[in-house]
């Protein structure tokens, strides 16, 4: 296993150096900070992600007709401030986002804090163009926000997909998959919990090659062919392992978004719901695609085995692991 994978690194190092940014998940949303006073007036801030054609920033501005700007530049910027007079306004609240060109599917992420000390947050797609904010939290809004917020992270989470599909490989039968998933999702669980709720977390800088390593390991374990190593034989321990390393990845996304003040709990539930269903959904298309491969290969005489197209395509993912692993540890020191 180390040999296979010294030589995967070394492969790799020469790759990692061309790039002069480590590896994130650009998924980082358009931040929208609307705070009321008591007095009446709206001030909002805003800071976007610096991915955008030079020209195309959006202006962001309160759209509702009773509110008067009476501070703050109106020309786009990556980052700044405005301040309204809403005094007279009696409908909820708009946030308009006006941009000269198109939108390069930048999500935007609007926290909302009321004069009365309640917070809301809200996760908008790149298509929302005007952003109402809601009165009052409600249940049914916190269920479809985070479960929809949690199932786009992970199929936006690569390296999270493909720890999940190297998985699937190494272990083979449906059952023991099931198994090894359960305790993936187990182990996430926990942390994400730990870094919504208690505020426990670890670095990005630390977390994120980790979580490239950990996908490298299993594609090593897949190619080796040893199959009495502690990951073959124990996989569901594993799985359930690296699961709290990934967990503080999802952690770092639902920090991202926000927890509301009210429904906490059920927006941390939602949230990793999406998430399973996003990670059920991609197990349940791989096994599908070996459903439909399996009775056409057997036909076959001169075709690779199943065993053998696996060992075949975990390589290609041991390769973008390892790259990922490199090029996230040089850009702690980039």
């Amino acid at each position: 296993m180390m040999h296979i994978l010294t030589k995967t690194l070394t492969a790799l190092l020469f790759l990692a150096a061309l790039s002069s940014e480590a590896f994130t998940h650009e998924g980082r949303p358009i931040y929208v900070e609307v705070t009321e006073s008591n007095d009446g007036t709206q001030s909002i801030r805003w800071k976007i992600p610096p991915v955008l054609v030079s020209g195309n920033e959006p202006t962001i501005a309160i759209a509702n007709q009773a509110c008067q700007q009476i501070a703050g530049l109106e020309r786009p910027t990556l980052s700044g401030s405005k301040i309204y007079n809403c005094q007279q306004n009696n409908d909820a609240l708009k946030i308009s986002l006006s941009y000269k060109g198109i939108n390069p599917v930048l999500s935007t992420l609007v926290l909302y804090r009321r004069a009365n000390g309640s917070e809301y947050s809200i996760m908008a797609g790149p298509e929302d163009r005007l952003i109402t904010l809601p009165e009052n939290e409600t249940f049914a809004r916190i269920a479809g926000q985070y479960t929809s917020s949690g199932f786009e992270h992970i199929l936006e989470g690569y390296d999270h997909l493909l720890f999940v599909f190297c998985l699937v490989l190494l272990v083979g039968q449906f059952k023991r998959t099931l198994i090894a998933i359960t305790g993936f999702t187990l182990g996430h669980s926990i942390t994400l919990g730990m870094s919504a709720l208690a505020q426990w977390s670890l670095p990005p800088t630390f977390v994120e090659p980790l979580i490239a390593f950990s996908v490298l390991i299993l594609a090593t374990e897949k190619a080796s062919g040893n199959k009495q190593t502690l990951t073959h034989r124990h996989p569901t321990v594993i799985a359930t392992g690296f699961g709290l390393l990934h967990g503080f990845g999802f952690g770092g996304a639902l920090a991202e978004v926000g927890l509301p003040q009210t429904l906490q709990l059920q927006a941390l539930a939602f949230f990793n719901i999406g998430v399973e269903l996003g990670q059920a959904l991609f197990v349940l298309v791989l096994f599908a695609l070996y459903a439909i491969a399996r009775p056409v290969l057997n036909t076959v005489q001169t075709a690779p085995s199943l065993e053998t197209l696996g060992r075949l395509a975990i390589y290609p993912a041991g390769l973008m692991a390892g790259y990922w692993t490199v090029e996230r540890v040089i850009g702690i020191w980039a």
